[in-house]
């Protein structure tokens, strides 16, 4: 099966994917950009941590991994 994509941004186009839906060998996907449906809030977010990453406020895995496993041990021993 070959697979076509059409971008159609705006309805200038519409009369051709109008077209393309008359015919019996064509289905029509509508692949939504993903970040367009979240909420404002969530967009916000993740402008922050694009934010946090630029400006070189990060941890490493084994930063976090060994602070984690630090806390633990320091729990422990407050038992």
């Amino acid at each position: 099966m070959k697979q076509l994509t059409i971008n159609i941004k705006n309805n200038k186009y519409s009369f051709f994917l109008e077209l393309l839906k008359s015919m019996d060998f064509v289905s029509i996907a509508d692949n939504e950009d993903w970040y367009e449906t979240l909420s404002a809030n969530d967009k916000k977010s993740i402008q922050k941590g694009i934010e946090d990453i630029e400006n070189g406020r990060i941890h490493s895995h084994e930063e976090v991994m060994a602070l984690t496993k630090k806390k633990i041990a320091d729990l422990k021993k407050t038992k």
